[in-house]
């Protein structure tokens, strides 16, 4: 009786103890570093770009959370630029959404339903577009920079909103026209193409508008 009750007390401690290593082991592997799962970026689909409330999609995905450089009207010089180094002067006429950490394909989406009146390769961005659509029952020209100019859309060529029209460039390439991996983004107050980047007065700035204006 004795040694049964003496096996059964050992049983126990062994138990506890392997409990113990247990939860030891656990404990570890939840602080380790190399063992915690790190978030990814995810790039939606050509046919899921991200939809806002308002009559508009973002032209990008994670639009807002990306501008974080130039917003629109910024001043800059080749001093003070938050990006280094810089080879632009003035007050930007757009938004420029930050892509430098992704490497794989970055689509850009028709904001609304329009036609592409511009599509070309312009020195200081690259690949571009102008999408023309109807904001309040006006028309304007939205500009799209820093694209791949191989997936560039024909002149002519309509889209409905959220339809992918072309992808990002690869960052400090040709492509983008040896800017960093970012989109452009700028909304002309009428239908004209204006290709500018930057202004040199705040009246030549009313030219644009705010693209942040579309979702509030």
């Amino acid at each position: 009786m004795k040694k049964i009750l003496i096996f059964i007390i050992l049983l126990l401690i062994l138990i506890a103890l392997s409990y113990s290593i247990y939860k030891i082991i656990q404990k570890n592997q939840t602080n380790d570093p190399d063992n915690t799962q790190t978030s990814t970026t995810s790039i939606p689909s050509k046919s899921s770009p991200e939809t806002p409330s308002s009559n508009f999609v973002f032209p990008i995905t994670q639009f807002k959370e990306r501008i974080t450089k130039k917003p629109f009207s910024i001043h800059v010089t080749p001093q003070n630029s938050p990006v280094q180094p810089e080879r632009f002067t003035g007050y930007h006429t757009g938004t420029d959404v930050e892509y430098q950490d992704i490497t794989t394909d970055v689509p850009v989406y028709a904001i609304a339903d329009g036609e592409i009146i511009y599509s070309n390769f312009v020195s200081g961005y690259g690949g571009v577009l102008i999408l023309k659509i109807n904001i309040s029952d006006s028309v304007h020209s939205i500009l799209y920079g820093h694209l791949r100019p191989s997936s560039l859309p024909n002149i002519g060529k309509t889209f409905k909103k959220g339809e992918q029209m072309a992808v990002l460039g690869t960052n400090y390439s040709s492509e983008t026209d040896g800017e960093r991996r970012h989109l452009h983004f700028s909304i002309l107050s009428n239908d004209r193409i204006d290709l500018k980047g930057y202004v040199q007065s705040q009246s030549e700035l009313s030219e644009w508008i705010d693209p942040l204006t579309l979702y509030k």
